[in-house]
Formats: structure tokens, C-alpha cells, sequence
């Protein structure tokens, strides 16, 4: 098989890679829509959050303040917003609960998906859209089993941010700097009412931040369970039973959430177990009551028909509070050309070291074969002219009077020609057989066996101005027939270890795939990126090469000719006057 032959199977199976590559996967991380001309990438990292379970889908607190936004990219109410996932594909629920442009904050809760403990993930938040309507979706940012939700942030009775329009009755009272915008204040003598529908028989899940500042019964259900706060600890009381108390000091921010799952009660402070009462819950005799001989603040009240997990509770406690861990952003990115992305700055950033140490190997083959490519053509250029300008001085000289051939006048500029070099070959084997042969008194200047001698010397003399003709050429053939080797040995051990990674993880997610491969396969075009113009500069040398070296071929043809039609048979005359 040779060396091209070899080169097309590689260079058709790299593209066919490629492809196939590219028909599996749509690209991720592209610009969402062009319109936008802003996004903010958030990340959301479970691990520091501390979250140690799955969570299926939740509302996740975003804030926005001047350190990480830029309001005046948005419209004035923020109606442009636009929440994406990670994959920079699938829109997402979300609503405000506060935007200020003049105290440059907001508040926005967006309904996340699949969260896994240990693996971070990553929202966008798309803006700069002066045409678009408004997008959030207030009751479509929590799932289904959530019955009432209450932020707190209006005026008035609570209202319900679920589309199930639970609004409690009292609780008037606010706190504009509360824990996430307003909160709602207790002064233990008028409890806040919640509708018993709320509250259907089966699973339970309470949830709120509190900040006491008096006992009391922060939470009842009557006839089922009651939440007390008594001498610094938090209580669940359920069936007659009361669990052990879990600290919860006054004048402190803390999560606390109440789940039942039909057999046991749990309490969870800070999303950490703190508690439990054996028994499923009773049915309500009437509605849930809030504050009851209670005072303090309550933040973020939330009610659902089912047991959540903990992990739910521990992205609360993480992300909503003060000092959260969970959320983080980058800083914001402006589309450029109405829409787009740096795509080789998300493959560089995903390459692993054996794939930078493949491509650093190719981009030294690569300058090699740049130099060999230059200095070959600029020496193949020298030659070319050099020869012409001494065809012109043989052309000019004198024939040769059996004395040898003519010194011809040579100039500085065929100190490169082959062809004055073969040339002086030729005239310096031939004054020594001339020589020999007058000595002899020979008839013949020189004989048939001297010209055979003498074109061994023309014809090895031209296989040493051939090779220097081809000197370095090996080392572009070593670059394209082993730069895409080398390209796909980068490609293969890429893949292995995003896939490695993908098994190590134990779960196959397309955003920590596509960048893995795409990166491996940027070594097998770093391959081709060396081979292809290696190839096109090898070839077109390779044409001047033969191009000088079928001018030596003539040329030695010529003086042979020259020599033998010259010297070979001297007259008689010239004999006698010796």
C-alpha cells in the first residue's frame, strides 16, 4: 500500500468521524436565540451546597444584584428575562418576586430539573430583547404536588404563587428587609390562617424560614400535628407524642420543614434531620394556623401534598438563605454577529492533558514541515536561476580547441547552479584523460572507455546534487503519513476517558459528553491540519525537484555528447604536429 494510498484511508476516516459524530449529537452550548443579546451563565453547585441526594425538580432562588448584572442590558421590568438549561436548549419556568431596577436587585425563582448530588449544573439567563413579551410563569415554576406557596411579597393577606389561589386570611404585617425580599411578622397575638385545602389526608410536607423571637406554636395543624418552639428548641408534636427538641436560638434565620410520609413525622432544621413522631397524621379539624402565641418573622411558606425528600430541603437551606452556597454566576456574555458562541474556547477548555500533549507534538511537525516547505522552495528557487544564468555563460562559451573543455567566466550569481557544478565534474574528468592519452601518443584524445568514465562521474555527480534536492523532503512525508495517526491516537484516548468519566459518574449526560468528544476530535483535525498542507507543499516540491533534476539529466546528456563528438577521433594532422 503506499504512502497516499495510506494517507486517503486516514484522512476519509477522520471525516467520516466526524460526521458521524456530528449526526449523533445536535451541538450544545450554542446561543439560544440570536435575538438575545446577553446571557449570564449561573452554576449551581450541589456539592458545595452540600446537598446529598437527587432532586427530581425544585425552585431554586436566583439573585441579581449590580456585582453580578447589569440591569441596563434588560428592559426596565425585566419582562426580557428568559431562563435556559444547561443544554442551552430547553426553556425553563420561572417568575419574579421582586425587580428594582433603582436598587439594582431582583429575586427570581426558576423551576430546575434533575439535580445530582456531587455534579454541578448550569442555568443561562438570557436578555437584551427590547421585542420580547413578558415570559415567566408564576404557577407553572412549581410542580404539581406543591398546593400553596407564599412569598410574602405583597401587601395585604398572603397570596398564593401556586395556580391554586390558597391566600391565607391575616398576617398584614411585613418586613421589606426580610431573609428573600419581605417577610411576614408574628407579634403572637393574631395567627395567620391557611386553607384547610391545603392540607388533603396522605403525605405532608411544610416548609418555611423562620426567625424567632418569641415561643410559641410556629405551625398547627389542628387534630394533626403542631410545631412548637419552647426555650430555644423546636418541638414536632403528632398523636400525642412529642419529639426530641433541636435547637433553633431566637433572633437567627433557620429552614425548617415538617414531612410525613404516612408512618413518621419528620423535622428537618437546616435540612438536617432534627426530630421525628412515629404515626401518619390525622385529618384537620379546621385550618392551618400560623403564629399561634408565636412572634417572630416568617419567610417562604410552602405546603405539598407529598414527602419531599431531604435533599429538596437541603437546596433550600443552601440556596435561599444567607451565606448561600448553591448558586454562583459568570460573568455575562454579549452575543457577537447577533447571536453565537466561541466554540474553540469550549474545546480547549475540555481537552485533557494527553490530548494538549498530542496536539503539542503535531504543531512541532507542523513547523517543521513549514520550515522544510520554505527552505526547499526558497533553495529550489536559487537553483532555478542559478542555472539559467549559467546556461547563458556555456551558451557565450568557446567549443574547446582539444585542450579540455573552456573555463567558462561564472559570475556570482550560479554559485547555487547544479548545472556549473556538473559541469566542472565533466572538465576536470576530461583534462585528466587528456593528459593520459597524449602521453600514450594515442590517436584517440580520448577513448570510448575514458567518455564511459567520464559520464560515471557526471552520473554520480548527479545523484549528489539529487539528493541534495531531497534533502528534509522525508520529514513531510513523516508529517503526512503520521500526523493523522497521531491526530487519532489523541482522538481515541480522549474518548476513552470522557467515557471513563461518563462510567465513573454512572449516569450518561450529554452536556459533559458532547465537549468531552468534541475536544478528543480536535486532535484527529490538529492530524489532518498537519498532513494536508504537508501534502499539497510535498508534492508541488516534489514537482521542482524533478524539474531541476530532468535539467541535470539533459544537460548530461548534452556534454557526453559534446565530449565524445569533440575529442574522441583527433585528425591526423594534429597527431603529426605533436
Amino acid at each position: 500500500m503506499t504512502m497516499r494510498t495510506r494517507f486517503r484511508k486516514c484522512v476519509v476516516g477522520g471525516v467520516m468521524a466526524v460526521l458521524a459524530t456530528t449526526a449523533a449529537a445536535t451541538p450544545a452550548l450554542a446561543w439560544w436565540q440570536p435575538e438575545y443579546s446577553y446571557r449570564t451563565r449561573i452554576n449551581l453547585n450541589t456539592a458545595a451546597a452540600g446537598v446529598t441526594g437527587e432532586v427530581a425538580r425544585a425552585p431554586v432562588l436566583v439573585r441579581l444584584h449590580s456585582g453580578n448584572f447589569n440591569f441596563a442590558d434588560a428592559k426596565p421590568d425585566g419582562s426580557d428575562l428568559r431562563f435556559v438549561a444547561g443544554d442551552d436548549r430547553t426553556p425553563l419556568k420561572f417568575h419574579l418576586e421582586r425587580w428594582d431596577v433603582q436598587e439594582q436587585q431582583a429575586l427570581l425563582w426558576v423551576d430546575v430539573q434533575n439535580l445530582q448530588p456531587g455534579q454541578p449544573a448550569t442555568v443561562y439567563a438570557y436578555y437584551g430583547n427590547d421585542k420580547a413579551a413578558a415570559g415567566q410563569d408564576r404557577a407553572g415554576t412549581y410542580a404539581p404536588e406543591y398546593k400553596l406557596v407564599w412569598h410574602f411579597d405583597n401587601a395585604g393577606a398572603p397570596t398564593d404563587a401556586t395556580g391554586n389561589e390558597l391566600s391565607g386570611q391575616g398576617g398584614e404585617a411585613r418586613n421589606a428587609g426580610g431573609l428573600i425580599g419581605s417577610s411576614l411578622v408574628l407579634d403572637g397575638a393574631a395567627p395567620v390562617q391557611a386553607p384547610a385545602q391545603a392540607f388533603g389526608g396522605g403525605p405532608l410536607s411544610v416548609s418555611f424560614w423562620v426567625k424567632p423571637s418569641a415561643d410559641g406554636q410556629l405551625f398547627s395543624l389542628p387534630g394533626a400535628v403542631t410545631l412548637v418552639s419552647q426555650d430555644g428548641k423546636l418541638f414536632v408534636e403528632a398523636g400525642g407524642a412529642r419529639s426530641a427538641g433541636a435547637a433553633l436560638p431566637t433572633g437567627t434565620w433557620a429552614h425548617v420543614a415538617l414531612v410525613n410520609d404516612g408512618q413518621v413525622s419528620r423535622l428537618y432544621v437546616g435540612g438536617q434531620p432534627a426530630g421525628e413522631v412515629s404515626g401518619a397524621l390525622g385529618a384537620a379539624s379546621g385550618p392551618a394556623l400560623l403564629g399561634q402565641g408565636f412572634a417572630g418573622e416568617i419567610d417562604e411558606f410552602r405546603v405539598a401534598g407529598a414527602a419531599l425528600p431531604q435533599s429538596a430541603f437541603q437546596l433550600a437551606a443552601a440556596s435561599e438563605g444567607q451565606g448561600a452556597r448553591l448558586v454562583s454566576t459568570d460573568t455575562a456574555e454579549e452575543a457577537k454577529s447577533g447571536g453565537g458562541h466561541n466554540y474553540f474556547g469550549i474545546l480547549f477548555k475540555a481537552l485533557t492533558v494527553d490530548a494538549w500533549i498530542v496536539i503539542g507534538v503535531l504543531a512541532v511537525m507542523l513547523a517543521v514541515a513549514i520550515g522544510v516547505m520554505i527552505s526547499k522552495s526558497l533553495l529550489l528557487g536559487r537553483v532555478k536561476r542559478a542555472n539559467e544564468s549559467f546556461l547563458d555563460a556555456y551558451a557565450r562559451g568557446a567549443r574547446g580547441d582539444h585542450d579540455g573543455l573552456p573555463a567558462l567566466k561564472l559570475g556570482a550569481d550560479v554559485q547555487d547552479s547544479s548545472l556549473a557544478r556538473l559541469y566542472l565534474i565533466g572538465r576536470r574528468e576530461l583534462e585528466v584523460r587528456l593528459k593520459e592519452n597524449y602521453a600514450t601518443g594515442s590517436r584517440f584524445a580520448v577513448t570510448a572507455q575514458s567518455i564511459a568514465a567520464i559520464r560515471s562521474a557526471l552520473d554520480a555527480g548527479q545523484i549528489r546534487e539529487g539528493r541534495k534536492l531531497n534533502a528534509s523532503m522525508v520529514l513531510l512525508t513523516i508529517a503526512i503519513s503520521g500526523g493523522p495517526f497521531i491526530g487519532l491516537l489523541g482522538t481515541v484516548l480522549g474518548v476513552m476517558i470522557t467515557f471513563a468519566m461518563v462510567a465513573a459518574a454512572g449516569e450518561v449526560n450529554i452536556n459533559a459528553i458532547a465537549p468531552g468528544i468534541a475536544a478528543a476530535l480536535l486532535a484527529t483535525v490538529a492530524g489532518l491540519a498537519v498532513a494536508i498542507p504537508s501534502l499539497f507543499g510535498y508534492n508541488y516540491l516534489l514537482s521542482r525537484v524533478d524539474d531541476v533534476s530532468t535539467d541535470n539529466q539533459i544537460f548530461v546528456d548534452e556534454l557526453e555528447k559534446r565530449i565524445a563528438e569533440t575529442w574522441q577521433d583527433v585528425p591526423a594532422a594534429a597527431i603529426a604536429a605533436e
